[in-house]
């Protein structure tokens, strides 16, 4: 479960920065940028300032591109390699609005997660499709930590679809700590996401996505009770 929390920890803590920095690209990128005082080389900080400007000219959040420094500078990385990380992030937020569409910040830095986890541009159009109107911040993130935790991109997707119709921002992270804490016991992670369903419906039309080849359709909602 521990793999779990770190994982969704590190999402949501993006996304906690991106809340902090604001929506207009000037203040975004001043205040975002002000973390890496002290602690980035002069030649660091200037070098992802240039990147951050592009990114929030391009009306992208700011605050993934420093997290990702501010993560390299803590491992003690050199500020090469902290640049192609850095660059790498501001890549993925390109990529991720083009898959999700209109999103909040929040969701880019989540779905941004979600790619560097192993999902798929594809894999974020399919839940914005599959979940219209619900914030995906939560989705993206217990997707990137089932995928973390070994379960393939395709499946992930698909489980979280399947749980997110019929469970709230909370259920779906108990279901997530649940597989993770399962998968951590020595429960396959296909097993650990297909056995944590929240219910028989759900069920029935999901485990054929894992027999191979073309993935089974994604479960309907279920019809409301007459």
């Amino acid at each position: 479960m521990s793999r779990f929390v770190d994982t969704v920890v590190a999402s949501l803590a993006v996304v906690a920065l991106v809340v902090c920095t604001g929506d207009v690209a000037g203040a975004q990128g001043v205040a975002a940028l002000q973390q890496l005082d002290g602690r980035a080389s002069a030649s660091l900080r200037a070098q992802v300032t240039v990147v951050a400007d592009s990114v929030a000219h391009a009306g992208l959040p700011v605050a993934p591109l420093v997290d990702k420094a501010l993560e390299g500078i803590s491992k003690g990385a050199d500020d090469n390699r902290i640049m192609i990380a850095v660059r790498g992030v501001a890549n993925d937020l390109g990529i991720a609005r083009r898959a999700l569409g209109p999103s909040s910040d929040n969701e880019l830095a989540a779905a941004v997660a979600a790619l560097r986890a192993g999902s798929t541009p594809a894999g974020l159009t399919r839940l914005r499709t599959e979940l219209p109107g619900r914030q995906l911040v939560v989705p993206l993130s217990v997707l990137a930590s089932l995928i973390v935790d070994g379960a393939p991109a395709q499946s992930a997707i698909v489980a979280v679809v399947a749980n997110a119709r019929q469970r709230d921002d909370s259920g779906l992270l108990a279901y997530g700590r649940t597989v993770s804490h399962d998968i951590a016991g020595g429960v396959a992670p296909l097993t650990a996401i297909t056995g944590t369903q929240a219910t028989p419906h759900a069920m029935s039309t999901f485990k054929p996505a894992f027999t191979g080849g073309k993935t089974a359709p994604l479960p309907a909602p279920p019809k409301p009770k007459p």
